[in-house]
């Protein structure tokens, strides 16, 4: 018997085995376009053929947050559906703050993950999706924009997010 309920984390006794419940993980996601820069008519590349503009990609910005006393690792990440490696996992401070500067002489600042006592995590996801099935997650990745699957006591657990957050664009960055 498999029991799952938000906010706890106790231990209990079905038919005399102890059930870990899932432990609380806050996911907070953003998104941003980031538009390549603008190619001059005429340049060429070293073998002398016309430079074509780079694709426009998508700049990620994912934490969790959960109590300090987990110990949770985050194994993938999917996106829309699509599986992304986790390249990175850094410890942030909150809040967590994204300065935009697309406007040098009135740059603000958005709070990506507000102040609390709990632990967070900045996953930094490789920009491009991996080619990985999804069965795994499929019923998860069709009602959430975001899942992240993570280790807590041997065990893989999925902390979702309906919607991603957009940020402004950012040029070439």
């Amino acid at each position: 018997m498999v029991i799952i309920m938000a906010g706890c984390h106790k231990e209990l006794k079905i038919n005399d085995q102890a059930a870990s419940i899932q432990p609380v993980v806050k996911v907070f996601a953003f998104e941003q376009d980031n538009l390549p820069g603008m190619i001059a008519a005429g340049v060429t590349d070293e073998n002398g053929k016309p430079m074509r503009k780079a694709a426009d990609k998508k700049n990620y910005f994912l934490f969790l947050s959960f109590k300090n006393t987990y110990s949770i690792t985050p194994e993938q990440v999917f996106i829309r559906g699509q599986a992304f490696a986790i390249i990175a996992i850094l410890d942030k401070k909150t809040p967590v703050e994204y300065l935009n500067d697309n406007f040098p002489a009135n740059p603000e600042k958005i709070i990506l993950v507000p102040v609390t006592n709990d632990r967070v995590i900045e996953m930094r996801v490789k920009g491009i999706p991996m080619q990985e099935e999804k069965i795994a997650v499929q019923d998860l990745a069709d009602k959430n924009e975001v899942v992240v699957a993570y280790l807590w006591k041997e065990k893989k657990y999925f902390a979702t997010l309906e919607k991603l957050e957009k940020l402004e664009w950012v040029a070439n960055q």
